[in-house]
């Protein structure tokens, strides 16, 4: 039997190194796919579009994909559950959303015009404070990425999900799901993601307390033990309905 891969979708403005401290404590169950989300200048669906760029880097022929998708990512996510739905194995939503959030409209404005990128609020947003003021390899990592953001496309992204609306699809996903949010994540809200687990058939609600949208990242060992058993209750789905 071919083995399944799990298919890591990063969020904005990141790139496929969120995942290197969850990467190494997947890898021994199936190999681990985390390709680049370069939004493309002129998709009208951003999420769709990148979702079918994200399947041609797997093998039609493989075990199937346990696809995760962090933020920006989740978005991706769904539109990959939705797409190819005999492939997907399992989903994991994380930190997302599938409703618009309007407020990133003028976001996406403010960057598109060059004006400043405040990385010390955007950490404030992203993480605890105690966090922060940890200064560790997250932090910097989230540092270097804003740092150096590409203006063009981290304004395309925002403003896809300003418009983003999946709610009236959720039902459509087959895939055994599961939702995870963090309790103080200011746009993939606990409510939000309620919501969300309640229009997916069969999904599971998971709540990180004490956490806020970039926290699950500080903590790659419990993350990968959600992934996991994620996947490992997909399994199960399938043995009772296969």
């Amino acid at each position: 039997m071919a083995t399944a891969s799990w298919l890591l979708l990063h969020g904005t403005p990141m790139d496929p190194a969120v995942w290197d401290g969850v990467r190494p404590l997947l890898a021994a169950s199936h190999p681990v796919l985390a390709p680049h989300l370069a939004t493309p200048r002129s998709a009208a669906d951003a999420q769709a579009e990148l979702a079918a760029e994200a399947l041609t880097h797997v093998d039609e022929a493989d075990g199937g994909l346990h696809v995760v998708g962090h933020s920006f990512g989740g978005q991706v996510a769904i539109e990959v559950a939705l797409l190819a739905p005999e492939r997907v194995r399992s989903l994991t939503i994380l930190c997302s959303r599938a409703a618009p959030f309007p407020a990133f409209s003028a976001a996406a404005a403010n960057v598109r015009s060059g004006g400043p990128v405040d990385v010390d609020a955007a950490l404030a947003r992203w993480l605890r404070p105690d966090e922060v003021e940890a200064a560790g390899p997250v932090v910097a990592y989230i540092r270097w990425c804003l740092d150096g953001v590409d203006r063009s496309m981290w304004a395309d992204e925002l403003d896809a999900i300003a418009t983003y609306d999946r709610t009236a699809d959720l039902v459509r996903i087959a895939a055994p799901t599961t939702v995870i949010a963090a309790e103080l994540d200011q746009v993939g809200t606990v409510a939000e993601m309620t919501a969300m687990a309640e229009h997916v058939p069969g999904a599971e609600l998971h709540v990180f307390t004490e956490a806020s949208h970039m926290s699950p990242f500080l903590d790659p060992e419990a993350l990968a033990a959600h992934l996991l058993a994620a996947a490992s209750r997909a399994s199960r789905y399938g043995d009772r309905h296969g």
